[in-house]
């Protein structure tokens, strides 16, 4: 059972292109010049914090293009979102692409996100639970995002503990739902990311009984849509703003309280919650490895297996290299 907390950034949760309904289309960024002529890049984002560490990082001004920001609850839709041509570039998880790729959808992976700690997502329990491990989740009701990294996690320890998902009652809910869910005591357990992890932890006294290696590799991805990949400008736009963001994560990594308290301001988060998040955050962002490529293989196989895809994808195929160095 694990006693110890380190906080992680997570980009993934469940949902459908109903939700692009529901996203929340902030204004322009980027300039603040009235009737700008400069083209608009449209770009995803999440309570992930990385609106903010562009901003802090001083990232976001002089761009040569208008940045048009969409927010989304999960990585599913911003799969969706981008398939549709609804956005450029956005940030999410290790499962959406797998999930996106068996529907067909028309994005590519334009860089990778490894961290550091190998972790995205944790599995939680009540505290005073009689879950200890894996194997006590067994009949149990898991709140947990479908299609997510966190549906990943739970997966692939369920299969290392002997167990399958039909073994337990998945209640497949997004992040605010699940967090209501596991606090009523609807659910046994709750399989999430930062920073709701952390959220659960200092707020409800949440316990972390898995989550990280060997279960999941810490890997998240940067996502274009293909129809923008095939704009010439739009390509090299989506280009700059990769490269923004690996300069962004090396200014965190010795800038982590600016980082946290920009998140805050930005996500409505308590600034104790996000600056112990953003001060726990090692990342590398670079192109998408032969190494992440075959453990994507894995679990896009595994979740194959477990009837959760409605065909085999090959993983290599929704890879666009030349974006990031």
């Amino acid at each position: 059972m694990l006693h110890t907390r380190k906080s992680r950034l997570r980009r993934t949760a469940a949902g459908t292109i109903a939700a692009l309904a529901a996203l929340t289309a902030l204004s322009a960024c980027g300039s603040d010049d009235e009737g700008s002529d400069k083209p608009v890049l449209r770009v995803g984002v999440q309570k992930d914090g990385v609106r903010a560490v562009l901003d802090e990082a001083g990232l976001l001004e002089d761009l040569p293009y208008e940045i048009e920001w969409a927010e989304f609850t999960a990585g599913p839709p911003i799969v969706e979102a981008a398939s549709a041509d609804q956005i450029d570039v956005a940030w999410v998880g290790s499962a959406p692409p797998i999930f996106g790729a068996a529907a067909d959808a028309n994005f590519k992976i334009v860089a990778q996100v490894q961290e550091q700690d190998q972790q995205e997502n944790s599995i939680l329990v009540p505290k005073g639970s009689s879950i200890d491990d894996v194997k006590d989740l067994l009949g149990k009701k898991v709140a947990v995002g479908k299609g997510t990294s966190a549906h990943g996690l739970l997966l692939q320890a369920l299969e290392r503990n002997g167990l399958s998902l039909a073994d337990i009652e998945p209640n497949y809910l997004a992040p605010a739902d699940g967090l209501a869910a596991f606090t009523s005591g609807e659910v046994d357990a709750w399989v999430v990311w930062d920073p709701f992890v952390t959220q659960a932890i200092e707020q409800n006294d949440a316990v972390e009984i898995a989550g990280g290696h060997p279960d999941e590799q810490g890997v998240q991805f940067e996502i274009a849509s293909t129809r923008a990949l095939e704009d010439e400008e739009t390509r090299e736009n989506i280009k700059y703003f990769v490269g923004l963001l690996q300069e962004a994560w090396v200014w965190a990594l010795d800038n982590s309280d600016a980082w946290g308290d920009g998140w805050a301001a930005e996500s409505g988060l308590s600034p104790d919650i996000t600056r112990v998040v953003a001060k726990n955050k090692a990342a590398a962002f670079g192109p998408v490895t032969p190494e992440t490529i075959a453990a994507e293989q894995a679990l896009a196989d595994a979740f194959f297996e477990a009837g959760e895809l409605p065909k085999k994808i090959d993983f290599a195929s929704i890879v666009e290299e030349g974006l990031i160095d």
